[in-house]
């Protein structure tokens, strides 16, 4: 149930570009077992009179013992490429991937 954040955008990103290039990225790495259909991407624009020069995105994930910490990096990686081949090579980003614990989180979908 990977969720993806991903801030800073402008308003001439192409989104749907960007949403399959991000879906890409995260399903790249078949032994992440991140599956395709989990994936949900929240895009957060600038406002208008802010002019932010690094675009960040955040992907939770539960985790899982073939998501290692090398692993995940790699697909930090996959991600960050994956955002500046469809927004513009001179595009900054930071991605951040979080893992957490599903038997020690709260956790609901009603």
């Amino acid at each position: 149930m990977p969720l993806v954040t991903v801030f800073n955008l402008r308003r001439e990103d192409r989104l749907s570009d960007l949403e399959e290039a991000t879906r890409r990225a995260l399903t790249s790495m078949p032994e992440l077992a991140i599956n395709d259909y989990e994936i949900d991407l929240v895009p957060i624009r600038s406002p208008d009179d802010f002019d932010g020069e690094v675009t960040r995105i955040n992907v939770d994930l539960w985790e899982r013992t073939e998501r290692t910490k090398e692993a995940l990096q790699e697909l930090a990686t996959r991600l960050a490429r994956a955002f500046q081949t469809t927004a513009g090579a001179d595009r900054r980003v930071k991605v951040v991937i979080r893992p957490y614990d599903v038997e020690r989180s709260g956790w609901v979908s009603l």
